[in-house]
């Protein structure tokens, strides 16, 4: 099966191991202490927690755990809280077995995208200062028919930008406009273009209009395929709260497995942006491209 690699019982990452049994933070802002014998330890994303612990939460801070079962819980109060009360709770989400399927791959995406490493990455969105913006939106990406969604990074002083959409021989078939404070557009286009073929978007700002990002490859899914995932995707809503961090975070996921890379991103940085800090949710939004790229190389981009 497609997702036996992410539901397994142990996934490594590095030299980590995912065990079933184990409760591993994914994601923590703020302060959040782990006790470890007599003494409270600086929690950090990875780590490994057994029953017989606790971890604590200051003001204003925040903490995302998986439990054994791959069942997710967001702490958001301050307080201490025993490990072994949290497994005991029952959410009625814990029964839903398509929340399981990306719990897993969360943690270990995020882990190997440097979250719980010190690094000197601002947290936030990039911004740079180059003429012809940047894509966030990976190359390869499909989308459903009726939501082509490009995203790119600001530019200061760009006065608005252009994105053009051009078909396998290079010709522009469609041209649209976003105001200076967009960095993501939905594209109404679906009935200029046919599934499978490969096309491309590239972005200009106004203010140097003739100077275009590289061209971008995205696909659009075949209906079958499309709606196939929207009913996966709706299953996978149920077990979650979509205005969550952690909600957007196993969204993300699913985006990422099935080859949606650009809503996989979109949804990273919604995880990101609702827990602002957190830097689990970084770095899978951050890391995304760098993913994407490693499958690329491999050939082993979802079509």
């Amino acid at each position: 099966m497609r997702y036996a690699h992410i539901i397994l019982g142990s996934l490594l990452v590095g030299t980590s191991v995912f065990l079933y049994g184990q409760v591993t933070l994914l994601a923590t802002k703020g302060e959040v202490q782990v006790e470890q014998g007599n003494t409270w330890t600086k929690a950090s994303a990875g780590m490994k927690l057994s029953e017989q612990q606790k971890i604590k939460l200051g003001p204003q801070s925040y903490a995302a755990l998986i439990l054994p079962g791959n069942k997710t819980r967001e702490l958001r109060q301050p307080g201490v809280y025993p490990i072994a009360e949290l497994i005991g709770q029952r959410h009625s989400s814990d029964d839903n077995p398509y929340t399981a399927r990306y719990t897993g791959y969360v943690v270990n995406q995020a882990i190997a995208s440097g979250a719980g490493r010190a690094s000197g990455r601002t947290l936030g969105a990039v911004t740079r200062s180059t003429m012809a913006p940047t894509p966030r939106t990976p190359a390869q990406t499909a989308f459903y028919p009726d939501k082509i969604q490009l995203q790119w990074e600001r530019v200061p002083g760009s006065e608005g930008y252009i994105i053009e959409v051009l078909d396998e021989g290079g010709q522009v078939i469609h041209k649209a406009e976003a105001s200076a404070e967009q960095t993501s557009i939905d594209l109404p286009i679906a009935n200029k273009l046919k599934p499978g073929p490969c096309y491309y978007w590239r972005i200009s700002t106004r203010r140097h209009a003739s100077l275009h990002s590289s061209n971008t490859c995205f696909r659009l899914l075949a209906p079958d395929k499309a709606a196939t995932l929207k009913k996966e995707e709706e299953n996978l809503r149920r077990g979650i709260d979509p205005n969550s961090a952690l909600g957007q975070a196993l969204l993300g996921a699913f985006y990422e497995q099935n080859g949606l890379y650009g809503y996989a991103w979109q949804a990273y940085n919604q995880a990101a942006t609702l827990e602002p800090g957190a830097d689990a949710y970084v770095a899978l939004r951050d890391g995304l491209n760098e993913r994407v790229g490693r499958q690329l190389s491999t050939g082993a981009v979802k079509e």
